[in-house]
């Protein structure tokens, strides 16, 4: 026996290196292949097989140029973090997932790809431009990430082909491995992504199945609880600093369970959950929709917005990186590089009127909306109201945060999780919370809307912005 031990050793240490490389170390084993990943979040852990062959690829690299929260880096210093360190930890947490849910080594696979992949079709800027991106050229990230995931898509801009040695498709790596293409992108797109309830019972007993079909993996990567959100809570913030974001994850994540085709929540996991929704709603109303960031983002799309003449198409501004953008704007015309000017050295515009929901009439709200998801008559307002200020058209911009929302967090009213008691019956989280509908109902901007404009002109502004949008 001691022989035996002895020998195995031995092979071990013959058989294994390693070796680093930009700060990641490359494991072999008997030609496997490794990268340990050091994340300032997750610490030290290991990407492998088909992951790490995707690591490789143009589309995962491209998100190491786009920065996560777009412009937060104005408002909070420390938020330079990108959507490639965001893309590995939520792979990472879906491994966690998976194992606590007890998924065998296929399914394993593909949540763990589809969490890697999910981000992939984000634009630069992520979702500060998604929406003019969405609608000059009528797609948005979500459609491009399975495009670029079944091979419909390519991000690639003309002439970049040449710099990319022997390359290997996304749906190529995937198909090697045995996954199913078409499965990882339904998988990110997630069934039922609204939340419903689908006419489940309140509760039930033992393991009754509430659907027809297992939704589980699709709601470890699109859920109200879910890897993507887990990370992002965390990394945000960590990297800008605000503590609202620090959730227990790992309590949660033990307390996950597979049941009734879908994912449940433990009792036990019941503090740890309400504290992750908390959290979710505190850092979209001191992060991601805070005054001055929403500022520096309207900025940002305004300038882009108005220099459609001057400026590549849509399809080719996708394919770009943020540093890009920049280049872009700069190229554009003097309105376009006089906003990049401003926000290089954050001379930023301010608001100058907002309201709250409860000071509005219903006829507002309509007119609000309406300039909300119509841009042309967004902007001939703006106009009207920069003209008779005595300003340049593009120097006053009318902001309605939360319909942003609806684009960059769907999940934001998601509560419907199912909880597994310690009598073994199933609950909806509103029965034994009054968390759930109050965060439900939440707002996460308190103000409707603002009105922005350049600093100095603020009381001008305000006055006829009154007259025109609420006389």
């Amino acid at each position: 026996m001691y022989l035996i031990c002895i020998s195995i050793v031995l092979q071990f240490f013959v058989t294994y290196h390693s070796s680093s490389i930009n700060g990641e170390h490359t494991l072999a084993y008997t030609g496997l292949a490794m990268k340990t990943i050091n994340d300032a979040i997750h610490g030290q852990f290991r990407i492998d097989g088909v992951r790490e062959e995707l690591l490789k690829t143009p589309e995962m690299n491209k998100l190491s140029h786009i920065k996560q929260l777009g412009l937060a880096h104005l408002v909070f210093p420390g938020a330079h973090h990108t959507r490639f360190e965001h893309s590995l930890g939520v792979s990472h947490v879906s491994s966690m997932m998976a194992e606590s849910l007890g998924l065998d080594s296929y399914e394993t696979d593909t949540v763990s790809v589809a969490a890697l992949l999910h981000d992939v079709g984000h634009g630069p800027y992520s979702h500060t431009l998604e929406h003019i991106l969405h609608e000059r050229g009528g797609l948005d990230h979500m459609s491009i990430t399975e495009g670029i995931i079944v091979g419909d898509y390519d991000v690639l801009r003309d002439g970049e082909e040449s710099s990319i040695q022997n390359r290997i498709s996304v749906p190529e790596i995937l198909e090697n491995h045995g996954i199913d293409p078409k499965e990882v992108a339904g998988l990110i797109r997630g069934p039922d992504a609204r939340g419903s309830e689908r006419n489940l019972l309140s509760w039930s007993e033992g393991k009754t199945n509430f659907v027809q079909n297992d939704k589980t993996m699709a709601h470890l990567i699109h859920g109200p609880v879910d890897c993507d959100q887990i990370d992002y809570l965390l990394r945000d913030s960590h990297f800008t600093g605000v503590k609202h974001g620090v959730i227990d994850h790992r309590r949660l994540i033990m307390c996950l369970e597979r049941h009734g085709g879908d994912i449940s929540v433990e009792e036990g996991g019941l503090p740890a959950l309400e504290g992750m929704l908390v959290a979710r709603g505190l850092m979209y109303s001191a992060v991601y929709f805070h005054r001055v960031t929403r500022v520096t983002e309207v900025m940002l799309s305004r300038a882009v917005e108005r220099s459609e003449q001057n400026t590549p198409d849509s399809f080719d501004l996708q394919r770009r990186v943020d540093a890009e953008i920049w280049q872009v704007m700069h190229e554009a015309g003097d309105f376009a590089r006089d906003i990049i000017r401003r926000l290089k050295y954050r001379q930023l515009l301010k608001v100058c009127l907002s309201r709250r929901r409860q000071d509005l009439s219903e006829e507002d709200i309509n007119l609000l909306a309406e300039l909300a998801s119509n841009s042309n008559k967004r902007r001939e307002f703006e106009d009207e109201i920069a003209i008779r200020s005595g300003l340049e058209p593009g120097y006053v911009a009318i902001d309605v945060p939360n319909i942003k929302l609806l684009l960059a967090e769907p999940r934001m009213s998601q509560v419907d999780i199912r909880i597994i008691g310690d009598d073994g019956r199933t609950r909806w989280l509103r029965e034994h919370t009054p968390i759930a509908e109050a965060l439900r109902k939440r707002q996460v901007s308190q103000a409707v809307f603002y009105v922005m404009t350049l600093p100095g002109y603020e009381a001008k502004v305000s006055k006829v912005s009154e007259n025109i949008l609420f006389s």
